[in-house]
């Protein structure tokens, strides 16, 4: 009897030391996997924000130079008609015009051929602020003269040359990116698809180093009665256990093939499978821990330290780092795909009354000021004609920034203002929060970048989002600030949304 137990003993040694090494095994597999996954989806996302970046060059390329030409088309009504209101499109071009050929340098820093272009197109700009110059001095004929020159005509074709060229290179950077980013996708569903494979060889290959142990605890039944019933037991969970998972992967497996052309350059279909199949390794785990506490130990069988520890320690770290990254990569996708359907949605142009509708936003974030101590001031606000929806979004977001970062030393206050001026409204919200300092003027509108302490929480989208509607809106966003002093941001909006705001948008 002794020397079966003993090569019961021998046998059961064996099996579980094959065991551990699968689990162990997996677990390496299923971290290597996820690891994977996010280092794919990471860079598949460094390729959409390159293509986003692209785009946004190319559209102020497409700005720029319509810029110049309604600057043209300002000076060409003022020396026909000698009427001032003429002058309105150049300007606006006049400030248009420098704030693009700067926003292009910070895009396009080693671009040889932009040089030549700000050369061009300032010369342009001086040709034409010349002639109003003379025009407004009383010599018509010599702003005519410098008009009837090829100066002019020649910087125009140059900028339209230079122009076409810049847009085709960036479309197609854009192409390229975009190219990678749904290579990336697919990859991403390869990877998930060949997970979900290996983990039903695991689990066949457990099952059968189970059903193994299972005969060896046969062969001396009389040696290890009490042994073979509690394992007899839980192989049987195991079993049910293993047949549950193998259906789970099965159908899940279904399920990613019946979707895969469907979602293939969705990120958040892969990466919801990642947190799921975390979820599961970390119920295994789980079950296993508690097998061995309530099956093994109390059979007298000795679970060695090593294994016990990466099973209730290892492998819980592991998944819990897993769960962290997956959560991050979940909220930047949401982020992302929240502005690109709101990229798509179709504006409706009504009448929107300011007033009641920044009221509206003042009550839905009264409970937020009333705990922040601050007050909401709302001045004239004119009424325009444009998207209610999207405007909401504009406000509400920059009224909340500003709930968000008061100044510890005094009470909040934030004020809204607009006035009319020409075709053009103007809205201020203005602040007297902890402000922003020069050097992050520009960045707190890109997508994930926020400035000053990071001691509120966010993910840094908010102004981008704003941004990226007001454009949409045909409109602008600037930013006034002084660190202790407070924020202003200035809101500029046409009187009336245009079809061709939306489309150049």
């Amino acid at each position: 009897m002794e020397n079966a137990a003993t090569a019961v003993l021998n046998r059961r040694v064996l099996y579980g030391r094959s065991e551990r090494a699968l689990l162990i095994a997996g677990g390496l597999l299923m971290l290597s996997i996820v690891l994977a996954s996010v280092v794919i989806a990471q860079r598949t996302g460094r390729d959409t924000l390159q293509a986003a970046r692209a785009q946004t060059v190319r559209l102020t390329t497409v700005d720029l130079l319509e810029a110049v030409l309604s600057a043209e088309t300002g000076q060409r009504g003022y020396l026909l008609t000698r009427r001032e209101e003429y002058l309105a499109p150049y300007l606006a071009a006049q400030k248009r015009v420098p704030e693009a050929l700067a926003k292009l340098s910070r895009d396009l820093p080693d671009d040889l051929d932009l040089p030549r272009w700000r050369g061009i197109i300032q010369d342009k700009m001086a040709e034409l602020g010349q002639t109003v110059r003379m025009e407004q001095a009383g010599d018509h004929a010599g702003a005519l003269a410098i008009v009837q020159s090829d100066r002019g005509r020649a910087d125009m074709q140059a900028a339209r040359d230079i122009a076409d060229m810049l847009a085709e290179r960036q479309a197609r950077t854009v192409t390229a990116d975009l190219r990678r980013s749904e290579l990336g996708a697919r990859l991403l569903v390869a990877v998930d698809v060949a997970a979900l494979m290996l983990m039903m060889l695991l689990a066949v290959l457990i099952g059968r180093s189970l059903r193994a142990t299972v005969r060896a605890l046969s062969d001396s039944r009389r040696a290890l009665v009490a042994a073979n019933t509690e394992l007899q037991t839980g192989r049987d969970r195991l079993e049910a256990a293993v047949a549950e998972r193998t259906s789970e992967l099965t159908d899940a497996n279904d399920e990613i093939q019946r979707f895969a052309y469907i979602v293939s350059h969705d990120l958040r279909a892969p990466l919801l499978n990642i947190i799921g199949f975390t979820g599961e390794l970390q119920d295994a785990t789980n079950r296993l821990n508690r097998f061995v506490t309530e099956n093994l130990e109390p059979a007298g069988i000795v679970v060695p330290n090593d294994v016990r520890e990466a099973s209730q320690d290892d492998l819980p770290e592991a998944i819990r780092f897993i769960q962290t990254s997956t959560a991050k990569m979940d909220r930047l996708i949401t982020a992302i795909l929240r502005l690109s359907r709101e990229g798509r949605r179709v504006l409706v142009p009504q009448r929107v009354d300011m007033q009641a509708l920044l009221t509206g936003v003042a009550d839905s974030v009264r409970q937020l000021a009333d705990h922040a101590g601050a007050e909401i001031v709302l001045e004239s606000l004119p009424a325009v004609i444009s998207d209610r929806l999207a405007l909401e979004q504009v406000f509400s977001n920059l009224v909340e920034n500003a709930l968000k970062y008061p100044a510890p030393s005094r009470p909040g206050r934030i004020v809204l203002r607009g006035r009319a001026d020409g075709v053009w409204t103007r809205y201020e919200v203005e602040d007297n929060g902890r402000g922003i300092a020069p050097r992050d003027m520009e960045r707190i509108f890109e997508l994930f970048r926020r400035a000053g302490p990071q001691d509120t929480a966010g993910e840094g989208i908010g102004l981008a989002h704003v941004r990226a509607l007001l454009r949409r809106l045909g409109g602008t966003i600037v930013c006034e600030s002084a660190l202790g002093v407070g924020s202003t941001f200035i809101v500029q909006l046409p009187m009336v949304l245009s079809h061709n705001a939306e489309k150049t948008s």
